[in-house]
Protein backbone atom coordinates (compact mmCIF):
# COMPACT_ATOMS: atom_id res chain seq x y z
CA UNK A 1 0.00 0.00 0.00
CA UNK A 2 1.41 3.39 -1.02
CA UNK A 3 1.95 5.96 1.69
CA UNK A 4 -0.35 8.99 1.82
CA UNK A 5 1.36 12.11 0.54
CA UNK A 6 2.30 14.54 3.33
CA UNK A 7 1.83 18.19 2.47
CA UNK A 8 5.15 20.00 2.30
CA UNK A 9 5.52 23.48 3.76
CA UNK A 10 8.21 26.11 3.35
CA UNK A 11 8.48 28.59 6.23
CA UNK A 12 9.82 32.09 5.58
CA UNK A 13 11.04 34.47 8.28
CA UNK A 14 13.47 37.37 8.59
CA UNK A 15 15.75 38.61 11.33
CA UNK A 16 17.54 41.87 12.09
CA UNK A 17 19.55 43.40 14.90
CA UNK A 18 20.13 41.29 18.00
CA UNK A 19 17.04 39.07 18.00
CA UNK A 20 18.28 35.49 18.07
CA UNK A 21 16.67 35.10 21.51
CA UNK A 22 13.33 35.40 19.69
CA UNK A 23 14.15 33.64 16.42
CA UNK A 24 15.66 30.64 18.21
CA UNK A 25 12.22 29.88 19.69
CA UNK A 26 10.58 30.14 16.26
CA UNK A 27 13.17 27.76 14.79
CA UNK A 28 12.62 25.21 17.58
CA UNK A 29 8.83 25.36 17.09
CA UNK A 30 8.66 24.97 13.32
CA UNK A 31 11.48 22.49 12.78
CA UNK A 32 9.80 19.76 14.83
CA UNK A 33 6.77 19.87 12.53
CA UNK A 34 6.95 16.98 10.01
CA UNK A 35 5.35 19.12 7.30
CA UNK A 36 8.19 21.65 7.27
CA UNK A 37 10.53 20.76 4.43
CA UNK A 38 12.41 24.06 4.35
CA UNK A 39 12.89 27.02 6.67
CA UNK A 40 14.19 30.15 4.94
CA UNK A 41 15.79 32.73 7.23
CA UNK A 42 16.62 36.10 5.69
CA UNK A 43 19.36 37.64 7.82
CA UNK A 44 18.90 41.40 7.46
CA UNK A 45 22.39 42.36 8.57
CA UNK A 46 21.87 40.94 12.06
CA UNK A 47 24.32 40.96 14.95
CA UNK A 48 23.74 37.24 15.59
CA UNK A 49 25.44 35.53 12.66
CA UNK A 50 27.39 33.12 14.86
CA UNK A 51 24.36 32.22 16.98
CA UNK A 52 22.28 31.59 13.87
CA UNK A 53 24.93 29.29 12.42
CA UNK A 54 25.34 27.36 15.67
CA UNK A 55 21.63 27.21 16.42
CA UNK A 56 20.60 25.89 13.00
CA UNK A 57 23.42 23.54 11.94
CA UNK A 58 21.69 20.47 13.44
CA UNK A 59 18.94 20.80 10.81
CA UNK A 60 21.32 20.69 7.87
CA UNK A 61 19.93 21.61 4.46
CA UNK A 62 16.39 21.96 5.79
CA UNK A 63 17.35 25.50 6.81
CA UNK A 64 18.44 28.04 4.21
CA UNK A 65 20.07 31.26 5.48
CA UNK A 66 20.12 34.21 3.08
CA UNK A 67 22.68 36.76 4.30
CA UNK A 68 22.15 40.46 3.58
CA UNK A 69 24.80 43.09 4.22
CA UNK A 70 22.34 45.59 5.66
CA UNK A 71 18.80 45.83 6.96
CA UNK A 72 16.41 45.81 3.99
CA UNK A 73 13.34 46.18 6.18
CA UNK A 74 10.45 43.75 6.22
CA UNK A 75 9.58 44.57 2.59
CA UNK A 76 13.03 43.84 1.19
CA UNK A 77 13.67 40.91 3.51
CA UNK A 78 10.40 39.09 2.92
CA UNK A 79 10.67 39.86 -0.79
CA UNK A 80 13.97 37.96 -0.92
CA UNK A 81 12.60 35.13 1.25
CA UNK A 82 9.41 34.72 -0.80
CA UNK A 83 11.40 34.78 -4.04
CA UNK A 84 13.48 31.87 -2.72
CA UNK A 85 10.35 30.07 -1.49
CA UNK A 86 9.06 30.05 -5.08
CA UNK A 87 11.95 27.74 -5.97
CA UNK A 88 11.32 25.19 -3.20
CA UNK A 89 9.43 21.92 -3.48
CA UNK A 90 6.36 22.60 -1.36
CA UNK A 91 2.57 22.87 -1.36
CA UNK A 92 2.21 25.80 1.03
CA UNK A 93 4.22 28.67 2.47
CA UNK A 94 3.92 29.79 6.10
CA UNK A 95 5.17 33.33 6.73
CA UNK A 96 6.31 34.18 10.25
CA UNK A 97 7.91 37.18 11.92
CA UNK A 98 11.01 36.37 13.95
CA UNK A 99 8.96 36.64 17.15
CA UNK A 100 5.89 34.58 16.08
CA UNK A 101 5.78 31.09 17.58
CA UNK A 102 3.13 28.71 16.19
CA UNK A 103 1.61 26.21 18.59
CA UNK A 104 2.29 22.48 18.22
CA UNK A 105 0.42 20.97 15.29
CA UNK A 106 -0.22 24.38 13.73
CA UNK A 107 0.20 23.25 10.14
CA UNK A 108 -2.18 20.30 10.59
CA UNK A 109 -4.74 22.81 11.91
CA UNK A 110 -4.33 24.96 8.81
CA UNK A 111 -4.65 21.92 6.54
CA UNK A 112 -7.79 20.73 8.33
CA UNK A 113 -9.36 24.17 7.89
CA UNK A 114 -8.52 24.17 4.17
CA UNK A 115 -10.62 21.02 3.74
CA UNK A 116 -13.70 23.14 4.41
CA UNK A 117 -13.01 25.18 1.28
CA UNK A 118 -12.44 22.26 -1.10
CA UNK A 119 -11.11 23.67 -4.39
CA UNK A 120 -11.42 27.36 -3.49
CA UNK A 121 -8.38 29.64 -3.58
CA UNK A 122 -7.79 30.52 0.08
CA UNK A 123 -5.20 32.18 2.34
CA UNK A 124 -5.47 31.53 6.07
CA UNK A 125 -4.19 33.63 8.97
CA UNK A 126 -3.41 32.17 12.37
CA UNK A 127 -4.89 33.57 15.57
CA UNK A 128 -2.53 36.13 17.12
CA UNK A 129 -4.96 36.79 19.95
CA UNK A 130 -2.40 38.23 22.35
CA UNK A 131 -1.68 41.04 19.87
CA UNK A 132 -5.00 41.59 18.16
CA UNK A 133 -7.05 41.32 21.36
CA UNK A 134 -9.53 39.35 19.28
CA UNK A 135 -10.70 36.68 21.73
CA UNK A 136 -14.21 38.14 21.65
CA UNK A 137 -14.02 38.83 17.92
CA UNK A 138 -14.88 35.20 17.16
CA UNK A 139 -18.18 35.59 19.03
CA UNK A 140 -19.43 38.58 17.02
CA UNK A 141 -20.86 38.80 13.52
CA UNK A 142 -18.18 39.94 11.09
CA UNK A 143 -18.77 43.21 9.26
CA UNK A 144 -15.69 42.69 7.12
CA UNK A 145 -15.97 42.89 3.37
CA UNK A 146 -13.79 40.18 1.89
CA UNK A 147 -12.84 42.44 -1.02
CA UNK A 148 -9.77 44.62 -1.43
CA UNK A 149 -10.04 47.91 0.48
CA UNK A 150 -7.15 49.72 -1.15
CA UNK A 151 -6.98 52.44 1.51
CA UNK A 152 -6.36 52.99 5.21
CA UNK A 153 -8.44 56.16 5.22
CA UNK A 154 -12.20 55.97 4.85
CA UNK A 155 -13.34 59.05 6.72
CA UNK A 156 -15.66 60.10 3.89
CA UNK A 157 -17.05 57.10 2.02
CA UNK A 158 -20.38 55.43 1.39
CA UNK A 159 -18.85 52.21 2.69
CA UNK A 160 -18.05 53.88 6.00
CA UNK A 161 -21.60 55.21 6.34
CA UNK A 162 -23.01 51.79 5.44
CA UNK A 163 -20.95 50.17 8.21
CA UNK A 164 -22.01 52.87 10.65
CA UNK A 165 -25.70 52.21 10.06
CA UNK A 166 -25.15 48.46 10.17
CA UNK A 167 -23.47 48.84 13.55
CA UNK A 168 -26.27 51.13 14.70
CA UNK A 169 -28.89 48.53 13.75
CA UNK A 170 -26.93 45.81 15.54
CA UNK A 171 -26.65 47.95 18.66
CA UNK A 172 -30.36 48.74 18.71
CA UNK A 173 -31.14 45.06 18.22
CA UNK A 174 -28.84 44.08 21.07
CA UNK A 175 -26.24 42.83 18.60
CA UNK A 176 -23.32 43.53 20.89
CA UNK A 177 -24.20 40.61 23.11
CA UNK A 178 -21.93 37.62 22.86
CA UNK A 179 -23.12 35.40 20.04
CA UNK A 180 -22.21 31.92 18.78
CA UNK A 181 -18.58 31.01 18.31
CA UNK A 182 -17.39 31.66 14.72
CA UNK A 183 -14.10 29.82 14.09
CA UNK A 184 -13.34 31.26 10.63
CA UNK A 185 -13.88 34.92 9.72
CA UNK A 186 -13.40 36.63 6.33
CA UNK A 187 -10.94 39.52 6.51
CA UNK A 188 -9.85 42.24 4.12
CA UNK A 189 -6.10 41.71 4.37
CA UNK A 190 -3.51 39.57 6.10
CA UNK A 191 -0.18 40.28 7.76
CA UNK A 192 3.08 38.36 7.46
CA UNK A 193 3.04 36.82 10.94
CA UNK A 194 1.09 33.58 10.65
CA UNK A 195 -0.08 33.76 7.01
CA UNK A 196 -0.53 30.35 5.35
CA UNK A 197 -0.55 30.57 1.54
CA UNK A 198 -0.71 28.06 -1.32
CA UNK A 199 2.60 28.01 -3.19
CA UNK A 200 0.70 29.02 -6.35
CA UNK A 201 -0.24 32.34 -4.72
CA UNK A 202 3.37 32.99 -3.73
CA UNK A 203 4.55 32.26 -7.28
CA UNK A 204 1.89 34.40 -8.94
CA UNK A 205 1.65 37.48 -6.70
CA UNK A 206 4.07 40.41 -7.05
CA UNK A 207 6.74 40.39 -4.37
CA UNK A 208 6.56 43.04 -1.61
CA UNK A 209 7.67 46.50 -2.72
CA UNK A 210 11.15 46.98 -1.25
CA UNK A 211 10.81 50.79 -1.37
CA UNK A 212 8.20 50.63 1.41
CA UNK A 213 10.96 49.28 3.66
CA UNK A 214 8.88 48.78 6.80
CA UNK A 215 5.18 48.57 7.75
CA UNK A 216 2.25 48.23 5.38
CA UNK A 217 4.19 46.18 2.84
CA UNK A 218 2.43 43.05 4.08
CA UNK A 219 -0.96 44.70 3.62
CA UNK A 220 -0.15 45.62 0.02
CA UNK A 221 1.16 42.10 -0.58
CA UNK A 222 -2.13 40.68 0.74
CA UNK A 223 -4.14 43.04 -1.50
CA UNK A 224 -2.17 41.83 -4.53
CA UNK A 225 -2.76 38.20 -3.54
CA UNK A 226 -6.49 38.84 -3.19
CA UNK A 227 -6.60 40.44 -6.64
CA UNK A 228 -5.63 37.00 -7.96
CA UNK A 229 -8.93 35.66 -6.60
CA UNK A 230 -7.85 34.36 -3.19
CA UNK A 231 -10.19 34.66 -0.23
CA UNK A 232 -8.56 35.52 3.11
CA UNK A 233 -9.74 34.18 6.46
CA UNK A 234 -8.74 34.67 10.07
CA UNK A 235 -8.83 31.35 11.95
CA UNK A 236 -9.40 30.78 15.65
CA UNK A 237 -6.69 28.12 15.47
CA UNK A 238 -3.81 27.67 15.33
CA UNK A 239 -2.58 30.20 17.85
CA UNK A 240 0.49 32.19 16.89
CA UNK A 241 2.11 33.65 20.01
CA UNK A 242 3.99 36.94 19.77
CA UNK A 243 6.86 37.25 22.20
CA UNK A 244 7.74 40.83 21.30
CA UNK A 245 5.44 43.78 20.65
CA UNK A 246 5.62 46.80 18.33
CA UNK A 247 4.06 49.21 20.83
CA UNK A 248 4.22 47.12 23.97
CA UNK A 249 1.85 44.40 25.14
CA UNK A 250 -0.60 46.86 26.71
CA UNK A 251 -0.36 49.74 24.24
CA UNK A 252 -2.55 50.32 21.20
CA UNK A 253 -1.42 51.18 17.68
CA UNK A 254 -2.96 54.64 18.20
CA UNK A 255 -1.80 55.80 21.63
CA UNK A 256 1.34 53.68 21.34
CA UNK A 257 2.68 56.03 18.69
CA UNK A 258 2.96 58.76 21.33
CA UNK A 259 4.55 56.52 23.94
CA UNK A 260 8.02 57.91 24.83
CA UNK A 261 9.42 54.38 24.48
CA UNK A 262 8.17 54.01 20.88
CA UNK A 263 11.07 54.46 18.46
CA UNK A 264 10.66 57.25 15.86
CA UNK A 265 11.01 54.84 12.91
CA UNK A 266 7.91 52.93 14.05
CA UNK A 267 5.83 56.11 13.89
CA UNK A 268 7.33 57.49 10.68
CA UNK A 269 7.26 54.42 8.43
CA UNK A 270 3.81 53.33 9.59
CA UNK A 271 2.21 56.68 8.77
CA UNK A 272 4.22 57.31 5.60
CA UNK A 273 3.29 53.94 4.11
CA UNK A 274 -0.37 54.23 5.09
CA UNK A 275 -0.52 57.38 2.97
CA UNK A 276 1.62 56.00 0.15
CA UNK A 277 -0.36 52.77 -0.21
CA UNK A 278 -3.71 54.53 -0.02
CA UNK A 279 -2.70 56.88 -2.83
CA UNK A 280 -1.53 53.91 -4.87
CA UNK A 281 -4.55 51.65 -4.38
CA UNK A 282 -7.58 53.65 -3.24
CA UNK A 283 -10.56 54.03 -5.56
CA UNK A 284 -11.57 57.20 -3.76
CA UNK A 285 -11.45 60.55 -5.52
CA UNK A 286 -8.01 62.08 -4.92
CA UNK A 287 -9.47 65.16 -3.23
CA UNK A 288 -11.72 63.06 -1.00
CA UNK A 289 -8.76 60.86 -0.09
CA UNK A 290 -6.60 63.90 0.70
CA UNK A 291 -9.29 65.36 2.98
CA UNK A 292 -9.71 61.96 4.64
CA UNK A 293 -5.97 61.72 5.32
CA UNK A 294 -5.82 65.25 6.77
CA UNK A 295 -8.85 64.63 9.01
CA UNK A 296 -7.50 61.24 10.12
CA UNK A 297 -4.04 62.66 10.94
CA UNK A 298 -5.56 65.64 12.78
CA UNK A 299 -7.75 63.27 14.79
CA UNK A 300 -4.69 61.19 15.63
CA UNK A 301 -2.89 64.28 16.93
CA UNK A 302 -5.90 65.27 19.04
CA UNK A 303 -5.98 61.77 20.58
CA UNK A 304 -2.25 61.94 21.26
CA UNK A 305 -2.60 65.34 22.88
CA UNK A 306 -5.43 64.09 25.09
CA UNK A 307 -3.22 61.20 26.21
CA UNK A 308 0.16 62.93 26.55
CA UNK A 309 -0.69 66.56 27.06
CA UNK A 310 1.45 69.36 25.53
CA UNK A 311 4.74 67.62 26.33
CA UNK A 312 8.01 67.77 24.44
CA UNK A 313 7.54 64.13 23.46
CA UNK A 314 4.08 64.85 22.00
CA UNK A 315 5.35 67.68 19.79
CA UNK A 316 8.27 65.55 18.56
CA UNK A 317 5.92 62.73 17.58
CA UNK A 318 3.40 65.18 16.09
CA UNK A 319 6.13 66.69 13.91
CA UNK A 320 7.18 63.20 12.83
CA UNK A 321 3.60 62.29 11.85
CA UNK A 322 3.25 65.46 9.77
CA UNK A 323 6.58 64.76 8.05
CA UNK A 324 5.45 61.19 7.35
CA UNK A 325 2.21 62.36 5.70
CA UNK A 326 4.23 64.74 3.53
CA UNK A 327 6.68 61.96 2.60
CA UNK A 328 3.72 59.76 1.66
CA UNK A 329 2.75 62.29 -1.00
CA UNK A 330 6.30 63.20 -1.98
CA UNK A 331 8.52 60.05 -1.96
CA UNK A 332 11.68 62.03 -2.78
CA UNK A 333 11.35 64.31 0.24
CA UNK A 334 14.27 64.28 2.74
CA UNK A 335 14.17 61.76 5.55
CA UNK A 336 13.10 63.02 8.96
CA UNK A 337 16.17 64.06 10.96
CA UNK A 338 15.10 61.85 13.86
CA UNK A 339 15.75 58.80 11.64
CA UNK A 340 19.15 59.81 10.29
CA UNK A 341 21.83 57.38 11.37
CA UNK A 342 19.23 54.97 12.72
CA UNK A 343 19.55 51.24 12.10
CA UNK A 344 16.23 51.61 10.29
CA UNK A 345 17.16 54.59 8.13
CA UNK A 346 17.18 54.11 4.40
Amino acid sequence: MSKMKIAKVTVVTIMFGNRWKFLSQVVAAVMKDPHVATLIIVDNGSENKTQIEEGTKEYGKRIVILRQEKNLGSAGGFGIGLARARETDCDHVLILDDDCIPEDGAIDMFLDTLKLFRDQKVVLLGNRSNVLANKEYFYKPSLANDGVRGTFFEIFSFRKFFYFFKLLILRNAGGYKRGPFIPIIPIESFIYGGAFLPIEAVREAPLPDASLFLYGDDIEYSWNVKKLGYGTYLCSSPHISDIDFTFGANSSHIFGQFDPQTAPFRVYYRMRNMVRLSIRHSRQNKLVLFISIVVWAFGLLILGLSKQGPTKNFFKKAKLIIQAVYAGYYPNSPMAKELEGSFFSK
